[in-house]
């Protein structure tokens, strides 16, 4: 099978004001769509010119004074100062490229101005725990993210003291900058992993899963059998675990990925595709698009037409999404699809907000001018990101007949499949291995292995008509999280940092809090405490479905001839979790409840007070009707039953 690729988009313009540096020709792979966007996390990697002794102290470490972050300090031959600097923001941004976290880097103190940031100070000095390196020290295993605020130190120089000598890791001709960044890079952002909620524990891979081993991954630590030459070499990622945790505490960057099999139905050829999407959405940016070779197009644009529209009693934003830019493809001619030729085509948006396909056009020459708009086009569904019913506690993902006047549309071959990380948008096609943006496995399971749902079951095997609106379950809210890590006294053990007792080490005996980190050989020990948790009903759900227009007029083109029948289309849909909160108090609704919180005598996995029935102005007004019309038929009755003299 054709291995897959990662998009990789060379050009990048981000523009930073002040003291933030200006990293618009960095070699990033993160899509500059994804990048853009607005983000709820600001980290910012910190490289002084100068010591500033007004970084936080904290910890196991001497975290201040932070030393300047000079490459004179571990090798002045493999380049400049800046170059390593860059190098190093390039991995940390690639290693939370799907995370809602903005990644910046300065050389003077940040003061941020967002509710919600983190700083990791880089300097190229030297640390030591346990008579060892110490490479670097987060604050704490911060569970759920709950301070908004934190800081983090790496010891650059301490690499050098560990893997600089004859025949190490990091001497003579293995001494290069890419070596270097990897090793302080990967270390920086298994420190801000830590901030963000991160353990060490959580870098094993899953009993029985495909995930690729241990010290791949980022949050591993020297205990878990890092050397030198795997901190060197390896461009390590988040485990599953890691992941999915991340991903509740700190928020995805791509909610909805979405890709589509189609049929050209019309006797003339397509050089053109636009999608109308309708989102309640002010912007759209797209992330990923399918770039795979059933496609005819690239670079598909996405544009605000500044109309709206009312769909099932909302207003929406109209968005065009367009194909038009011509690549080489399984068919015959770049960017063109021949009349009953079949294509591919997909696309993935930032954002929390859904997105609804509303609907497709196609093209034979400009995009531009309507007349060139094709008699016939494929029909999808509109869907949504999910709802949840508070009564009953079932998740749906909500599809749209969005032309009822065209006919009834049919779902079938329904697959749900619950996912702990993102796919590749390149690997969302028939036949393809499940991975992700960087080609590893990625673990497909069924809804129905979470949970017994007679819903779920049902439909993936019957066929399922949709006339108007069609709600398809995809979980209960008491559904097990794929992660619920409920952290206990053994988590917490005496001597941990943060456990309020003192802590073995150099600083034996301090009585500074927080802090938990990476030494060569060794780990931090730290206190955990609460419960750590993934999204719900997992960090993506994938659902692929086969649609149906029972009495389509399409081109068959082994018959040459329109004919009228049933044509298929197949939708790949892969849509980001929740964190449950429809108390609005800002925590999880599971910890809600499992705390004692709130109450959910009902066992639906709601909190008791978000089932209140919430009086909107529509039923207002009706209760205000009834209440008129009442008052008229007692006044009337009055008057007809008033004693008359």
């Amino acid at each position: 099978m054709r291995k897959l690729t990662i998009v990789r988009l060379l050009a990048l313009a981000l523009f930073f004001s002040g003291v933030i540096i200006d990293n618009s020709l960095a070699a990033i792979s993160c899509p500059s769509g994804v990048l853009s966007q607005p983000k709820g996390n600001s980290l910012y990697l910190y490289f002084p010119t100068s010591s500033d002794s007004g970084f936080l102290e904290y910890g196991v470490g001497d975290t201040s004074p932070l030393a300047p972050f000079d490459v004179a300090d571990l090798d002045s031959g493999i380049g400049t100062t800046a170059q390593l600097r860059d190098r190093i923001f390039e991995l940390v941004t690639d290693d939370y490229c799907e995370f809602n976290v903005k990644v910046q880097q300065t050389t003077s103190a940040p003061s941020p101005s967002e509710s919600r940031w983190q700083i990791v100070g880089l300097g190229t000095d030297s640390e030591t725990y346990l008579g060892g390196p110490l490479f670097g020290e987060a604050q704490a295993v911060d569970t759920n993210d709950a301070e908004s605020q934190d800081y983090a130190r790496v010891w650059a120089k301490s690499f050098k003291d560990a893997y600089g000598g004859t025949g190490e890791a990091l001497e003579g001709t293995d001494s290069t900058l890419e070596r270097w960044a990897t090793a302080i890079g990967e270390t920086t952002a298994h420190e801000a992993g830590h901030n963000y909620g991160a353990g060490h524990g959580h870098s094993a891979p899953r009993t029985g899963s495909a995930e690729d081993e241990q010290n791949n991954h980022i949050m591993a630590t020297g205990s878990t059998g890092l050397t030198g030459e795997i901190r060197a070499s390896r461009d390590r990622h988040f485990s599953d675990t890691a992941y999915e945790i991340l991903g509740h505490n700190i928020g995805l960057n791509v909610k909805t990925l979405h890709n589509w099999d189609f049929i050209n139905p019309n006797d003339t050829s397509a050089n053109g595709m636009r999608i109308k999407l309708l989102t309640t959405a002010s912007s759209l940016s797209i992330g990923w698009w399918y770039n795979g070779s059933r496609s005819p197009w690239q670079n598909p644009t996405v544009t605000n037409t500044g109309a709206t529209q009312s769909f099932q009693g909302t207003t929406y934003n109209v968005f065009n999404l367009d194909f038009t830019s011509a690549k080489s493809w399984s068919g015959s001619t770049a960017g063109v699809v021949e009349a009953g030729d079949e294509f591919h085509t997909g696309a993935s948006f930032t954002g929390s907000d859904s997105v609804i396909v509303f609907k497709v056009e196609l093209f034979n020459g400009s995009i531009s001018n309507a007349s060139n708009r094709l008699p016939l086009s494929p029909r999808l569904p509109g869907y949504d990101a999910g709802t949840a019913d508070l009564a009953s506690g079932d998740f749906s993902i909500n599809f749209f007949n969005t032309d009822p006047f065209a006919g009834d549309l049919i779902i079938t071959n329904v697959q749900i499949n619950r996912i702990p990380r993102m796919m590749d948008i390149n690997a969302m096609i028939s036949g393809a291995d499940p991975v992700d943006i960087r080609g590893l496995p990625v673990q497909l399971t069924s809804a129905a292995t979470f949970v017994t749902h007679a819903a779920i079951v049902e439909n993936v095997k019957r066929e399922m008509k949709l006339r108007d609106k069609l709600r398809l379950p995809i979980g209960k809210l008491t559904d097990k999280r794929s992660v619920d890590i409920v952290y206990g006294p053994k988590d917490c053990p005496p001597g941990s940092i943060g456990s309020g007792t003192s802590f073995p080490g150099k600083k034996t005996g301090a009585t500074r809090s927080g802090g938990v980190g990476d030494a060569e050989g060794e780990e931090v020990l730290y206190c955990a405490k609460g419960n750590a948790l993934s999204l719900f009903p997992s960090t993506y759900t994938y659902i692929i479905a086969t649609v149906v227009q029972p009495n389509a007029t399409y081109w068959d083109k082994a018959q040459s001839k329109f004919v009228t029948g049933p044509l298929a289309s197949q939708v790949f849909y892969q849509v980001g979790g929740i964190v449950p909160d429809f108390n609005h108090n800002g925590t999880d609704d599971l910890i809600d409840i499992r705390t004692g919180v709130s109450p959910d005598i009902n066992g639906n996995g709601v909190p008791d007070e978000a089932e209140k029935p919430i009086v909107t102005e529509d039923q207002d007004h009706d209760i205000m009707l009834w209440l008129l019309l009442l008052l008229a038929i007692i006044l009337l009755l009055l008057i007809l039953l008033w004693p008359r003299r």
